[in-house]
């Protein structure tokens, strides 16, 4: 995967939509805590789903983290769903996921 600056910008910039978008739709944008789901998508590699739990525990996110392989095997899925005491925290752990080897889309 050979991703430009400018295409790593835009997909930083689309997380961060995305993270606000998702809200519960009965919370204003700025109020935490509240629980969040959004999924990510990698290159199907070993240890990932323990990056992520590692991601999570490191910042004291209790996350429930569910799977799905692609059919021919080469990319996985990954659903996060947990409760973020503030916005702040959320864009930290997008942000270091974001960085794993073989990531390649989150919304």
């Amino acid at each position: 995967l050979n991703i430009t600056g400018y295409e790593l910008l835009t997909l930083h910039a689309s997380w961060t939509v995305w993270c606000a978008m998702m809200a519960d739709e009965k919370h204003s944008s700025n109020e935490f805590p509240r629980e969040i789901t959004f999924k990510v998508i990698f290159y199907n590699k070993l240890f990932v789903k323990e990056m992520l739990i590692n991601i999570c525990a490191d910042n004291t996110i209790d996350a429930h983290i569910t799977e799905r392989e692609s059919r021919q095997g080469k990319f996985i899925s990954y659903t996060i769903t947990a409760m973020f005491a503030e916005e702040k925290l959320l864009h930290a752990i997008c942000s270091h996921i974001t960085q794993l080897d073989g990531f390649i889309t989150m919304f």
